[in-house]
């Protein structure tokens, strides 16, 4: 019987007892406390930013888990701001610096800072993960990008080496044709990359009668919908798993259990909490706003970060049998100031469920304008579908199926516009993740318009 997943690294990295599920509970507990408390007295005593938020905070070193939540909030805007100021070592220590733009904002870059001890702990983690799924000498193709030193794609072919397998990284797909004759080529049992692009994959080779069967695909660098996960399923007979992370948590964050639908938590080096709203700390079941603190960051540690993304720490054991704290699903993210569609109360991920469910869709755009009609602006959404050829039947779309896209229409905050189709392609290269466009003047591109729905339209069969 194979152990719970994720659960010898875990054991091993933290010093946990061989012993009963309840006494390594308890062991892990303590040792997150011990590695929360560092982590705050290193950016206290390093980090400018800390030294001044950490100022008035008199109960430290904490003397329970729960105590985090007397501690303040990191926000995205604090790094964008100045983010010299949370880097807690001299600029000589570090290693790699990673710029993150904001798309369709005016907002200055984000700028993530790295020495190689944290970088190696990223590595560490993945090479965990990819032992559990692979074997030694089987393959697996990144289609990440990889160029560049330490990044997300080049550390990920460090860890599969080291877990004795065989990595290639094309990078990020720009044309089907030598992408699918690569898959053919290599028979690779995991394939990684971002959601869009594995689907469109998955599809070509479909329609060239060239689809493999792979063991495990990893989904990364967006939201992963439901309904395209199930599409790729179907299309490879595959175990596609999700990985949720992003920069500021060291790229790795979470990976989605082969025995169920929840992700286990890169636990040795992240500390997660759940918040609602007001900022308040969540009981595990309940959902809310995932809060991350880095454990062991030399370079630029974190604590208490507001990732603006949703999800819950499910009540009840993994499937797999691992006694550890784990996240549900991760859900749209909450509307959050920089974020100009969501004050419409729509994120893309209330999108991507409904319209990845479509025959033949394998991306669309979404453009809220502001249209003026009888004096008043209205905020209207135009969605373009892109397939692998022109999707030329009618397509019809039941905002119903989307509880966000109801709620907003309904509310009248939002009318449905134009859906328009066209022909995808790779010009998008996804580089960033996909976003509601605000206040555009309506999409570009070779298109043809069928419908005008009013907020209720027939959905195909």
């Amino acid at each position: 019987m194979n152990p719970p997943f994720l659960d010898t690294w875990i054991n091993r990295t933290m010093g946990l007892p061989s012993s009963s599920p309840t006494a390594r509970l308890e062991a892990f507990e303590r040792r997150q406390l011990e590695a929360l408390n560092h982590t705050i007295t290193h950016a206290r005593d390093h980090s400018r930013f800390y030294r001044e938020a950490l100022a008035g905070i008199a109960d430290v070193p904490l003397q329970d888990l729960k105590d985090m939540a007397g501690l303040p909030f990191t926000r995205p805007a604090d790094i964008r701001e100045n983010p010299k100021a949370f880097v807690a070592l001299s600029q000589g220590e570090i290693s790699r610096i990673v710029t993150l733009n904001t798309s369709g904002t005016t907002a200055a870059p984000k700028r993530i800072f790295f020495t190689d001890e944290d970088l190696g702990r990223v590595v560490d983690f993945f090479t965990a993960v990819l032992t559990d799924i692979m074997n030694p000498g089987e393959t697996g193709l990144i289609f990440l990008p990889g160029e560049t030193r330490a990044s997300a794609g080049d550390l990920i072919r460090t860890a599969m080496e080291a877990a004795q397998a065989r990595a290639m990284v094309p990078g990020i797909i720009r044309d089907f044709s030598p992408a699918a004759d690569l898959v053919t080529a290599t028979r690779p049992s995991l394939i990684i990359g971002m959601p869009v692009q594995i689907l469109a994959l998955c599809e070509y080779m479909k329609s060239t009668g060239t689809l493999p069967d792979i063991a495990h695909v990893i989904l990364t660098a967006d939201h992963v919908p439901a309904s395209l996960v199930k599409r790729v399923e179907s299309l490879l007979g595959a175990t596609v798993l999700n990985h949720y992370g992003m920069t500021e948590t060291g790229f790795g964050g979470a990976i989605q259990c082969p025995a169920s639908k929840s992700l286990h938590l890169r636990h040795p080096d992240l500390f997660f909490e759940i918040i609602d709203p007001a900022g308040n700390s969540l009981p595990p079941g309940q959902w809310g706003e995932i809060v991350i603190t880095t454990l062991n960051r030399k370079g630029m540690p974190l604590i208490r970060y507001r990732t603006g993304d949703v999800s819950r720490i499910p009540d009840i054991p993994c499937a797999c049998g691992s006694p550890f704290p784990r996240l549900d699903r991760v859900r749209n993210r909450q509307g959050v100031k920089d974020d100009t569609a969501g004050c419409h109360g729509l994120a893309m991920a209330d999108l991507d469920d409904l319209l990845f469910s479509l025959p033949g869709v394998v991306d669309f755009t979404a453009c809220i304008d502001t249209k003026t009609d009888a004096g008043q602006a209205i905020p209207t959404l135009d969605i373009g579908l892109m397939g692998l050829e022109p999707l030329t039947q009618r397509i019809h779309i039941d905002p119903g199926t989307s509880p966000g896209l109801t709620a907003a229409l309904e509310s009248g905050r939002l009318r449905m516009g134009k859906i328009t189709v066209r022909a995808f392609d790779f010009s998008n290269t996804y580089v960033t993740k996909r976003q509601i466009r605000y206040n555009s003047h309506g999409l570009t591109g070779p298109i043809n318009t069928q419908a005008q729905p009013t907020t209720k339209v027939e959905r195909s069969v």
